[in-house]
């Protein structure tokens, strides 16, 4: 009989498609034959509407045509239309019904921690749906001990699958080529890539590289777009436009990339940054681990599980910053790079992140000073006027929501709405980004001022 799998999947832009196709590709190759479910319009065989009871009902009505279901688990694909906690459990339970209908895999790249916390109810539908796969799986053991004490299950009941075990390299392309083709010269090469999110975290590599003074000897690029049409995400890479221009060797290149210029940029970079503020797991780093590119990466959900022995973790922006400047040493025979090497661990063998507080404020002003010295103190002018200005200049302008929504035909209720009272609103909109502005100008003017007068 035929496996079914239900997933994202491409064209659509989005993390979990992609790894998707790439376990596709392996069970094809294992010469299993496996249909896809997509929630949306794609290259899949079949498309369901999911994220709601109706969904999750209409799936159950199809699980004895398949016989084993496998769910590129995400929670924005199994309740993204509920519209309460109690669809959320109902969701749950058809996941339940599915287990006793075929037999089920429960593939969780991601789970929220929130509802399950809050919701008694939902915790135990969710122990109940876990109970009832004949297979649950995570990417690292942090995963899976955090998603065991989530519900209340053993661990013994979720098992491991490697993130990257199935991933294949999408460039033939040497790192010589890859470098040349995307115009990449000799300096260090820092790679930020992936779609644009906050809680990815790359305005801490950009503010690293910038508080190290690495721009005269390296270069940090940042590739990746917007996943979804979203005010936040897009406020959020305005944001990061405005950092990297401000920060001398930074650059974003604003687009979606395809598979084999995602890996052509692993292989031409020197490092892969992953400043993840939350994350489970990463396929970015497996992609990395793949190529063989070193990675620096903050030490949050399974990716300490994931690095490779040429990688390092990091606990802070501190140590993200020293250690981008102890990468750029490397490359550059230390004495001659003109960036000082910072010791990350006293003499006893113990890191930053257990406590050393002296340790990690030497390291600061060692950086503050080194950057002081190479540009003749007037790196340091610019990172004070940096750290004061920049809560303003993350505010960003304001931009009205857009007029979407997932109900039909409230999307052009809301576009007719803005329509009708933009004269209003609109003057409102130019009177609080008129303000942001001139309360930048104001504050960047009086920060230039007190340096002049601190020092002439």
């Amino acid at each position: 009989m035929t496996t079914l799998m239900v997933t994202p999947f491409a064209p659509y832009r989005d993390g979990i498609a992609a790894y998707a196709v790439q376990e596709l590709r392996a069970l094809n190759g294992q010469g299993v034959d496996v249909e896809v479910m997509s929630p949306l319009p794609s290259a899949a065989h079949h498309h369901l509407s999911l994220g709601g009871v109706r969904g999750i009902g209409a799936l159950a009505a199809r699980a004895r045509r398949y016989e084993r279901i496998i769910i590129q688990f995400s929670p924005e694909m199994m309740f993204g239309a509920c519209h309460g906690p109690i669809e959320r459990v109902m969701v749950w339970a058809g996941l339940s019904a599915i287990g006793k209908l075929t037999k089920l895999e429960l593939r969780v790249h991601e789970i929220e921690h929130g509802p399950l916390k809050r919701n008694w109810a939902e915790k135990q539908a969710a122990a109940r749906a876990i109970r009832s796969a004949d297979v649950v799986s995570v990417h690292t053991e942090v995963e899976r001990d955090d998603l065991a004490r989530l519900v209340g299950v053993a661990p013994s009941q979720i098992t491991i699958v490697g993130h990257g075990v199935d991933f294949v390299a999408s460039t033939t392309a040497t790192r010589d080529q890859a470098r040349s083709e995307l115009g990449l010269g000799s300096n260090h090469v820092f790679l930020c890539i992936g779609f644009v999110q906050e809680h990815k975290g790359f305005d801490r590599a950009v503010a690293g590289f910038g508080a190290a003074g690495l721009g005269a000897n390296a270069e940090l690029h940042i590739v990746g777009s917007v996943r979804v049409d979203d005010p936040e995400l897009i406020s959020y890479a305005s944001f990061l436009d405005r950092l990297c221009e401000q920060t001398p060797g930074a650059n974003f290149s604003r687009r979606y990339v395809s598979d084999e210029l995602f890996d052509r940029w692993i292989l031409a970079a020197d490092t892969v940054v992953l400043p993840y503020r939350d994350i489970w797991s990463s396929g970015v780093l497996e992609r990395a681990n793949l190529l063989g590119t070193p990675v620096l990466a903050a030490n949050v959900g399974g990716l300490g599980y994931q690095i490779s022995d040429t990688s390092m973790l990091f606990d802070n922006d501190s140590e993200l910053a020293s250690l981008m400047a102890q990468r750029v040493n490397q490359a550059h025979d230390t004495v001659d790079s003109g960036v000082e090497t910072i010791d990350l661990r006293g003499t006893n063998g113990v890191g930053w992140g257990d406590g050393h507080d002296d340790l990690r404020q030497s390291v600061q002003s060692r950086i503050r000073q080194e950057a002081a010295r190479q540009t003749g103190g007037s790196q340091s002018k610019s990172q004070m006027a940096g750290i004061v200005v920049d809560p303003i200049v993350k505010v960003g302008r304001f931009e009205r929501p857009h007029p979407v929504s997932e109900r039909t035909g409230v999307g052009l209720v809301k576009k007719f709405v803005g329509r009708a009272v933009g004269w209003e609103i609109d003057a409102l909109v130019r009177h609080v980004n008129e303000l942001q502005t001139a309360t930048l100008e104001a504050v960047s003017a009086a920060v230039a001022e007190r340096n002049e007068k601190v020092d002439p």
